[in-house]
């Protein structure tokens, strides 16, 4: 696939992402991680996270954005509302915080890239998909892990 490609599956992974967190939906602990080991098998199936011709700087940036992607991952699976229904379903609904988590990650991942380009780097744009995965992944097991915490009825959230 070319960056043309990546950039739009990952912009539209990311529209459906961001609708269904900011929806009321039960949490199924196995379909939080189906798509997030898609996108993972994906960009790394690609390639093109090293420039070969700067080694040391290119491991150094993506290592930089994988703890950027941790980090908001984990900010965001705080902002999630959960809660557990009469019948002890669990529920979880993102907040305002959590749409503004997203936003300020992705600001994140367009810093990296102008960095990577201001430094000269040649990446391929698999890094989107891959970024995109990790941050999910990341959220996806804080919050199975917070919901797995909680009982009763009681709504759990630090943003609620």
């Amino acid at each position: 696939m070319n960056t043309a490609d990546n950039v739009l599956i990952a912009l539209a992974v990311l529209a459906l992402v961001l609708y269904r967190q900011l929806r009321a939906r039960p949490v199924g602990e196995r379909r939080l991680y189906t798509l997030p080991a898609v996108l993972a098998v994906i960009g790394l199936a690609q390639g093109g996270l090293l420039d070969d011709a700067h080694a040391a700087l290119s491991v150094a940036l993506l290592a930089a954005e994988a703890v950027a992607a941790v980090a908001f991952g984990a900010l965001r699976a705080v902002t999630v509302r959960l809660w557990r229904e009469k019948d002890g379903e669990l529920w979880r609904r993102g907040t305002g915080w959590t749409l503004v988590a997203w936003l300020v990650s992705i600001l994140s991942r367009v810093g990296f890239l102008a960095a990577g380009h201001a430094l000269g780097l040649k990446l391929g744009s698999s890094v989107f998909l891959v970024f995109l995965a990790l941050t999910l992944i990341v959220q996806n097991l804080l919050v199975a892990w917070r919901g797995r915490r909680i009982g009763g009825t009681a709504p759990a959230s630090v943003a609620s």
